[in-house]
Formats: structure tokens, C-alpha cells, sequence
């Protein structure tokens, strides 16, 4: 009786022992993988930001050439109708 009891008390606290130490290592298993899953959503926030940064610029860009095109048309514009003004009924271009 109280030697089955002590043999049956030391395997239950070897047991225990070691589903303490695989709890820690599901722990530390755990704690790592928040960790990667921290820097990983960090490293997206900062590709993110540079993205819409790059995006940005980019859009600005684009709108700063359409308007010097724009810009550039309408003095084209104003060229084409000061030459127009220049030639006469027959055709030919009159000389200043």
C-alpha cells in the first residue's frame, strides 16, 4: 500500500514536471511568435506610409506636368491665333 502510493505520488509529480515544462516552452513559443507577428505589422505600417508617400509625390507630380502642359497648350493656343491674325484673305503671310 504506501509504497504503491509513494510510486504512484512520484509519477504524478514527474507528470507535472513536465507538462510544467512544455507549457513553458508553448509559452516561449508563443511570446516568439507575437513577436514576429509585431515586427512583421510594423515593417507592413512602415512599407504602407512609404507607399502612400511615393503615391503622393507621384500624383503631385503628374498634376504639376498636366498643368504645365496646360500652360504650354495655351500659349500655343495664343501663338496659333496671334499667326492667324498674320495671314491674309489670299493665304500668304503677311511680313512685318
Amino acid at each position: 500500500g504506501g509504497t504503491d502510493n509513494f510510486v504512484l505520488i512520484s509519477q504524478l509529480k514527474e507528470e507535472v514536471m513536465s507538462l510544467k515544462r512544455l507549457l513553458q516552452q508553448r509559452d516561449q513559443t508563443i511570446l516568439e511568435k507575437d513577436k514576429k507577428l509585431t515586427e512583421l505589422k510594423a515593417d507592413f505600417q512602415y512599407q504602407e506610409n512609404n507607399l502612400r508617400t511615393k503615391m503622393n509625390g507621384m500624383d503631385k507630380a503628374h498634376k504639376d506636368s498636366v498643368e504645365q502642359l496646360l500652360g504650354k497648350n495655351r500659349e500655343l493656343l495664343k501663338q496659333v491665333a496671334a499667326l492667324s491674325k498674320k495671314i491674309d484673305k489670299s493665304g500668304s503671310i503677311l511680313t512685318s
